[in-house]
């Protein structure tokens, strides 16, 4: 960042759209660059190598950005190998008396960089809520964290809603207002204006190096955005009470809502929580390699996997399975999403729609919880 940028009051500047292209693509010759390609709400984030390639006016993803890049659907945690004969009492009949001989295998944690271009409001919340689950507590995850460290995120404010989203209700967006978890943030102006860019890390103001190329931002311009998020606000479709959401839900955890819609309509696919940017549960297994000749070696992996409660064998321990019913794995996932704020202090949803959009039958969560609550 130069000297002249670093007086501007809330690092923010005006700059021409083609200005900000060029930073970007000189940004790729240190970062993997990662944007939203293709249009409407069936875009998708991939890897880049020019601004121009992104559709910055794109709706949603079925994959969200942060859970997609962030906490990888499928990663080696660790491996080991297995060598010789087992030292485990009892194992040892007919070898000799021989012993096992295991090492452990680490991987290295990820080290490349990116910068995540283009992440809506609801999409920067909910990698707020992943931050509290792998970066918060008595364990930490080492492969998130480096991840974490390692990317540098652009959000964008929202120019469009869909019929699905309530992010509204969640405080979630259109217009992002956290202050933190992110690098910077982009509004696109309109009609050839440019971008407004508020610098909110000090990775940001080191790398955005262009601040003199644009203008402060004038009170038209902030009264401009004023307008363009009140204009959004009203185009949200879907309304619910979120102040008596709680209380409807415990009190009535067998509601005919949710039986009915779990016993006519849900197909326990997990579409709705492979697509939600805020779940988190995965399950560890292990993958075993076919040198399993005597006095051989074998190589076993345990792959870290994005897990669903909506899976039936999700919830079986020893001895039963305590989500056996459709209906009870239902329940969990609306429950999970709007009501259990005591896990992390927020609810479980950021208002993105995108579990409504992807489930094959429909499913609406806020309209079961409407119908909760009459």
């Amino acid at each position: 960042m130069t000297g002249a940028s670093a007086s501007q009051k809330d690092y923010k500047t005006v700059i021409p759209g083609d200005v900000f292209a060029l930073w970007v693509d000189r940004l790729g010759e240190q970062y993997t660059l990662t944007g939203p390609v293709g249009g409407g709400v069936t875009a998708r984030f991939e890897d880049i190598s020019r601004f121009a390639q992104m559709d910055l006016d794109y709706q949603s993803t079925m994959l969200p950005p942060g859970k997609r890049y962030l906490f990888e659907p499928a990663e080696e945690i660790l491996s080991y190998d297995i060598s010789g004969e087992s030292n485990i009492p009892g194992n040892n009949r007919e070898t000799g008396g021989k012993q096992q001989k295991i090492s452990v295998n680490l991987p290295g944690l990820p080290a490349g960089r990116r910068a995540l271009i283009g992440v809506h409001p609801c999409d920067v919340n909910a990698i707020l809520y992943l931050d509290k689950v792998f970066l918060r507590g008595p364990y930490i995850d080492p492969f998130y964290t480096a991840r974490r460290e390692n990317t540098f995120i652009i959000a964008l404010n929202c120019k469009s809603v869909t019929d699905l989203c309530f992010c509204h209700l969640l405080g979630a967006g259109p217009y992002l207002k956290a202050r933190a978890g992110y690098d910077m943030l982009l509004t696109d102006m309109g009609r050839g204006k440019g971008f407004l860019v508020e610098l909110v890390s000090e990775k940001a103001r080191e790398l955005f190096d262009i601040f003199s190329s644009g203008r402060p931002p004038e009170e038209k311009d902030l009264s401009a955005m004023r307008e363009a998020e009140a204009s959004l606000l009203k185009g949200f479709k879907k309304n619910l009470d979120m102040a008596g959401l709680q209380n409807a839900l415990l009190s009535r955890p067998d509601h005919h809502a949710l039986t009915e819609t779990s016993d006519s309509r849900c197909l326990s696919c997990s579409n709705c929580v492979m697509v939600c940017p805020t779940c988190f549960c995965h399950n560890v297994r292990e993958e075993t390699g076919l040198s399993l000749s005597r006095g051989g070696k074998s190589r076993i992996k345990k792959i870290r996997r994005w897990d669903a409660c909506q899976d039936i064998s999700f919830a079986k321990v020893h001895g039963g399975n305590f989500r056996a019913k459709r209906h009870a794995r239902l329940r969990q996932f609306v429950f999970h999403k709007l009501d259990y704020e005591g896990q992390l202090g927020t609810k479980g949803t950021v208002g993105c729609g995108r579990c409504i959009r992807w489930c094959p039958t429909g499913i609406d969560l806020t309209e079961i919880a409407m119908a909760m609550m009459k």
